[in-house]
Order: C-alpha cells, then structure tokens, then sequence
C-alpha cells in the first residue's frame, strides 16, 4: 500500500484508536505467565470538562503504561471515574442552577447522576482521542453499587476493629456548603486583613488585647497570658470583662502564647481557629458557640444576631470604636483556612461526626512512606511535613447528599449505633430499613444516618476497587501491592496519605511501591489551569488542529514532578517533528522493497549507528524504568534528527542509489541497518507519540514482524555482534569531516551535492589509517572525488573533538 506523501492525524488517530479497542491491545491478561505491572490510575472528578492539565497528567502516566508492556510487563491500566460527593453536587448547583432546596433532595441526587453521566461521556471521548491505552474492561464510578459496597466495607471493618469512632468534637465547617470538612481538605489562603488593638476592663484597670477576629468577642471564654511574661504575671487568676458584651471570662497562663505577638494577651473564642480548639480542650474551658451553621451570628450575639460574619466584622468594630475600645489598627497579611472547593473561609462547629483514628498511627504512617519510592525523591517530604503536622484524626462524615452513605443506623430507645452485615451492602440507611433489631435493648424502633461519607474515604480505596478486593482474590493478590500511583503534588495529603492509611488499616500493607507525582500546567505565569476558576485550556482544539501526538509530545517535555506554562510554540513543535519521521520512514520504505540479507556483513558506519543506537537505547529504557519520559524525549529526538537522519541517511544514499559502483552487498547492509535503525526508533518513540508510530510500523514492518501492533512489541535491542566502539571512533570522525566539508560549502555558497574535486586533510600519521577507512563514505557521502594527507602544522580548518583538520582544496 505505502505511505502517503503527507501524515493526516485526524483521520490515522482515529482509525488506530478504534483498531486497538477492536483488537484489546490493552487489555489485561489474567491468565498470563509475565510479570505484572499495575497502575493506581486517578479517576477523574465529574465536575466540569477536562483542561489542558488534565491532559497533560493523564498522558504523563500513559506514556509509561506502553513503556511497560514493551518492557514485557502484562500491564494492570485500569480506569474510573469519580463521581460521587461534594464536586458533582457543586457542578450541578453552579453550572446548571439547580439546588436541593428547590426539588428536594430525591431530585437532586437524580441532577447529580446525570450531570454526572454526560460529564463521563465527554471525559471518555476526550481521553480516547488522547489515545488512553486504558483497559475499557475496568471501568467504574464511584456511585456504582460495587464501588459503594467496597467503601461501606471499609466503614465497617474499621468500625469493628475500633479504627472508627462517632464523637461531638469542634470540627472545620464550610459555611457555604454546611458540611464538615477534614483537616486535609481545607486549603490556605493569604489575605490582607486588619489586627485590631482594643481594651478589656479589670478590676485594676484596662488590658490590650489585638485580634483580627471581634466578632467572636461573644465567644471569648478566656484570656491568656505567657507564663514568663513579667508584664502580666500579676493577672493570671484575675477576671477580665469583655467589651460589649459585659460578661467576665478568667485571665490564664499558658505557654503557647506568643509574648511578642500583639500586646502579649490573647483571648480564646470557642472558636476561631485551631488553637482555640487547643486550649478549649487542655484547658477544660466553657462553650459559647455564636456562629451558626450556616456562618451566621446566632442569639449568643445580641444585636448582631443575623448577620454574616464578615458583616458583624464590621458592625463590631464600628461599634467599639465609638465607646473607645479599640485603640489601634494594623495592616497584616494573614493566611486563613478555606473550604477546597469553594474557597470559602472555615468556621468551627461542634457537632456529632465519624472520625477515622488517624493520630495514633502517625509513626506508622511515617515508616510507610519511607518504604515508598518517591518520583521525584524530594515530594516525600511534602507527605512527612504533612504527617507530622497532624492535629485531628480524620473527620469522614459529611452533611451533603450525593455519595456513599453512611452504614449505620441509631436506636431510638437507647442511641446505640446498628450495623449492617456485609452481605446487605450496599445499603442506604436513608431510604432503607435494617432487617434487625438493636442488639443492645431490642428495640426496632431505628433511624438512618442521613449523611455521606468524604468521596475519599472511596477514592482511598482505589487499590481494592479496581482490583476487586471484595470479589476477586486472585486478581487482588495478583496487583497488590500496586506498582505504580501516578498523582498531582497538589493532593499528596489528601489521595495519598489516606490510601496510605486504608491500605495500612485493611491490608498491613503499602498500596504501592513506586508515586509519581506530576507538576501543574499554567496558562500564564502564575495562573494555574482549574476547572472550578474556568482558566483551563481546552485540549480538544489542539488535538483538532495538530492531533493527540504532538499535544502528546508536547508532554513529554516535562520533567516528572514539575510545573509548565503552556506554550504553543512547544506544540509546534512536535508538529515539525512528527513531519521529520514521517518523511525519514517514507524514505527508508521507499528503499526497503530491496531488502533481501538479513545477515549482511555491517560496515564501519553502519556499526557506527548502531552503537550509538545501542547507547540511547540503554538510557532511554533506564528513563523510562525512572518514569523520566522527558529525558527519553530529549535522547531519542536529539538522537533521531541528529545521527539518524541528518547523518546516517545521507552517509548511505550513495551506497543505496548506485550498488553497480558501491556493491550489492553493501547496499543490503544499509537497509539491514535502516530497519533496525527505524524499527527501534519507532518503538521508541511509540509511547510518546503511539498513533503515527502505529501507521508507520503496520506500513512498512508488520508484514515483517510477528505482532499485529507496535504495542504488542518488544523493546528493541541491537545485538552486540552488531555494535563496535571502534567503527564508532571512526564514524565520528567521518560524521565531523562531511558537516566540516558542508559548513565549508554552504559558506562559500556551493550547493551541497556539487562534486569537489580534492580536499585535503591535515592529520597526524596515527589519524589517517582512521580516515582512510572511512573514505568511501566521506568522499560518498559530500561528493569529494579525492581526499589526500598534509602536514597538521599548516593551517586548515578545526574539527571539533579531533585532532584531525581538514581544507578542501579549491580548484581552477
């Protein structure tokens, strides 16, 4: 049939995407003898259309699924998304202006399915076209029944082994979507903000106290000093009043005031952040709650009952300026916590919640992550930074609608918790009744939890879904521990750390052995890609206009680990290289017709090739083994523009077009040499750029070759009979006289395939036996009729990293 003239990659990519799902090129073979390598692949929340980012993660982590199948491996590639919990209900509520209040929650959770639904169906497009090489079979949703069951199962058996417990605790509440938040899901944020300087009354007199919080002056429990802080040591025991509210809370000592903040003196609200928690707790204090659940001042405020928080911010401090209590102000910068998806500013409420025991196995937690192979080394101090600065153990319980609900139910009659056994699971303790009754006082009178559980008390079990923990012993025991988790840095303490924790807590075990952490995209400097800020890119318009490959390639270009500002010239690019190895492979196909000796005896500038082939082959496979797919990038292009194409296919032309003067034999040498040349390239270069490397291969080898496909390859190896380091010293010194010779004529403006009649080499005597072995493809390749020797110490032309100098000699 042979190649078309020029690459089409919208009509190629989409016909090889549709031939590898027809023939399961990626599925997973149970039955296999190879070793297997798994994949943890993050299942992408259906929130809104995939960016740029999402793109460029994804193919990051897909490119080294082919690597590992060339490598010989029966890849585990499974995929998912994740459609349950507080993202999706946020989709529905801003982008289609449907909230629970207005259809019930029966209604909206029917909105969230569907949004949901067509959000997977744009994401699936979307990610076929990028050439996912995902096994289809695995697919699942994280509402799916047997996803639920799994991570019921989970809720159940830490329940039984006392790993989870039910407490009032104050616990971080977003105001916005008034539910609890766990510690790993609340995000800093700076923001400019005023410390206010304002009295509270003694009986001897007035103290300073600053604050950048007044309005809860109607919570203040307490107010603290240090204990070495001579300045106030005669206050500790005393009673202090609260402005405004004319109440008196105890003056206390505590070491964890800072003497040098403010005036020294602070006060604890119950609460205001987590160190109010803290001293709330060490210090048995009172509980005066004014904020209500939906960040509103409750009756406990007064006359600002009603107001938002910042409006009695506001009212507060208008109004302690007028009686003169406060007495300065002061610009500062501050960092205060924000819910992760609506960034809404934090409050604390205490109410009744799950939690997951997660403070007691900090040690434990600590020795797991050493135990993991961290891509790159230095994000493993983000996880240990994050463990040793834990204060809570893990909150589970939210007060949504849309997710995996919790298994448990409460008697009426005496409160105690009423579980389900496993064959009922899935279940919805909303919706359903327990076939049971309470086992500590026999009522049946019981009541569902109405809350859900955090979406990654699921998505922690990633592991045990996608290898069917629940179903499937023989696949689990196959994959687990997982290979590979390939993640974003952004969520290493939340998706990392609690399937650290679940596969500890479930399994005793590590879920995998190697995380390769990925970097984010940026539209800009500083502008990150974001589906909820509407600032990503869409790939789709450049896969339409330059095709999955060269956004694939683009990839590529990053190092593991790091961020990117997007550029288009980068796409570009790769355009120009998919355009090189298609009109090279033209070229070799053209001449492969001819080829007939498999055995042909190599000549020096054959062997030249293929050891430096051999040479970025065992770099590029050690890369890839590291998941670098940067350095392969950089390697094999630097290799295939450079010596393959810009040298070797010119250093044989003269020996393919003219066997009757250079021999048939030698011909057959060279297309001996091209194929393995380009056959290795191609396999190469196929997990980066898979689709052209796919047409180019069925084109000219899988007549040849006995696999179907190139991802049905083996990784290319060039046996050692084949390599010599002594034809390749000599190969470099021919590559470095031909580009000194075409240096020469393209300065002198003569066109390259002009003849010259004579150049002149400047050697020592111990160079010219090298050169003269090499003649025929010099003078071959450059069109030199005739090469002699001179003397070193006449003046010519310097060869870099020679000691052999060179003056084409001009003629008459």
């Amino acid at each position: 049939m042979g190649m078309d003239k020029n690459y089409d990659p919208q009509e190629i990519e989409e016909r090889w995407q549709r031939k590898w799902e027809e023939w399961e090129v990626f599925k997973f073979d149970k039955d296999s003898n190879k070793e297997s390598f798994s994949i943890d692949t993050p299942p992408p929340t259906a929130s809104g259309e995939l960016h740029l980012g999402h793109a460029n993660n994804y193919t990051e982590f897909e490119i080294i699924a082919r690597a590992m199948r060339l490598f010989g491996y029966n890849v585990f590639f499974p995929v998912g998304y994740d459609d349950n919990g507080l993202p999706t209900e946020k989709y529905v509520e801003e982008e289609k202006g449907i909230n629970v209040g207005d259809v019930g929650i029966q209604a909206f959770r029917e909105q969230c399915r569907d949004a949901a639904d067509e959000i997977e169906e744009g994401m699936t497009e979307l990610f076929k076209k990028l050439g996912m090489s995902w096994d289809w079979s695995t697919l699942y949703r994280t509402i799916e029944d047997r996803v639920v069951k799994t991570s019921q199962k989970s809720f159940l058996d830490l329940y039984r082994q006392d790993d989870i417990y039910r407490e009032e605790e104050p616990i971080l509440w977003c105001p916005y979507h008034q539910t609890s938040l766990a510690q790993a899901t609340v995000e800093d944020k700076d923001r400019h903000t005023k410390l206010n300087y304002l009295y509270f009354e003694t009986e001897d007199g007035k103290i300073e106290i600053a604050t950048t919080r007044p309005e809860l002056l109607p919570s203040c429990v307490a107010v603290f000093v240090h204990p070495d802080d001579e300045r106030y040591r005669d206050l500790v025991g005393r009673k202090a009043k609260v402005p405004l509210f004319d109440y008196e809370v105890p003056i206390k000592e505590s070491e964890e005031v800072d003497p040098e903040f403010g005036s020294g003196i602070v006060m604890v609200c119950t609460f205001g952040d987590s160190s109010d928690v803290e001293m709330w707790k060490q210090h048995d204090l009172p509980l005066k709650v004014s904020i209500d659940e939906q960040g509103k001042m409750n009756e406990r405020a007064g006359r600002y009952e009603g107001l938002s928080v910042d409006e009695a911010r506001e009212r507060i401090i208008e109004d302690l300026k007028q009686e003169g209590i406060i007495f300065d102000q002061e610009d500062i910068q501050q960092t205060v916590g924000v819910c992760w998806r609506c960034e809404t500013p934090v409050e604390f409420v205490t109410t009744e919640q799950w939690f997951v025991e997660t403070l007691k196995y900090t040690d434990k937690l600590l020795e797991l992550g050493d135990k993991i192979n961290w891509y790159p080394e230095y994000y493993k101090n983000r996880y240990r930074d994050w463990v040793e600065n834990l204060k809570w153990d893990w909150c589970i319980s939210r007060q949504r609608y849309y997710g995996v609900p919790v298994p448990v139910w409460y008697c009426e009659d005496c409160g105690k918790v009423v579980v389900p056994e496993e064959d009922e699971l899935p279940v919805d303790p909303r919706e359903e009744k327990p076939d049971k009754s309470c086992g500590n006082c026999g009522s049946s009178e019981l009541t569902g939890d109405g809350d859900v559980m955090d979406t990654w008390m699921t998505s922690s079990m990633t592991p045990q879904v996608v290898g069917r923990w629940l179903d499937d012993e023989e696949l689990f025991e196959e994959i687990f521990p997982m290979s590979m988790r390939p993640q974003s840095h952004d969520i290493i303490r939340t998706w990392a750390f609690y399937t650290i924790l679940k596969s500890y807590l479930h399994n005793d075990s590590i879920p995998w052995e190697d995380i390769v952490i990925s970097g984010y995209v940026y539209a800009e400097e500083g502008v990150g890609m974001s589906k909820s800020r509407g600032t990503g890119i869409s790939p789709e318009d450049i896969i339409e206009n330059e095709g999955a490959d060269c956004l694939r390639y683009w990839t590529a270009s990053t190092g593991t680990g790091e961020d990117i500002i997007y550029e288009e010239k980068e796409v570009k690019r790769g355009e120009k290289i998919l355009t090189k190895l298609w009109n090279a492979s033209r070229f070799v196909e053209m001449h492969l017709d001819d080829y007939e000796d498999e055995e042909a005896e190599l000549e020096d500038i054959d062997r030249w090739l293929l050891t430096k082939l051999d040479e970025v082959l065992e770099d590029c496979e050690e890369h890839y083994r590291n998941y670098e797919t940067s350095k392969v990038r950089r390697k094999m292009e630097s290799f295939f523009l450079e010596v393959f194409c810009d040298n070797y296919l010119e250093m044989v032309k003269h020996r393919l077009y003219n066997p009757e003067e250079f021999g048939e034999k030698s011909k057959q040498a060279a297309l001996r040499t091209l194929y393995q040349g380009l056959l290795a390239s191609l396999k190469v270069f196929m997990p980066i750029i898979p689709h052209i490397t796919e047409e180019i291969y069925h084109n000219i080898f899988s007549g040849k070759e006995d696999e179907r496909s190139i991802n049905e390859t083996s990784w290319p190896v060039v046996g050692k009979d084949l390599t010599d380091e002594s034809s390749k010293e000599r190969g470099e010194v021919a590559k470095d006289m031909i580009e000194e010779v075409r240096r020469w004529k393209s300065d002198e403006g003569i066109p390259l395939n002009e003849d010259v009649p004579l150049v002149e080499v400047y050697a020592e005597e111990e160079d010219r036996e090298r050169i003269r072995k090499m003649s025929e493809v010099i003078k071959g390749t450059i069109n030199i009729q005739e090469l002699s020797f001179r003397d070193p110490s006449e003046e010519g032309i310097e060869v870099q990293n020679q000691s052999v100098r060179i003056k084409p000699k001009e003629t008459a």
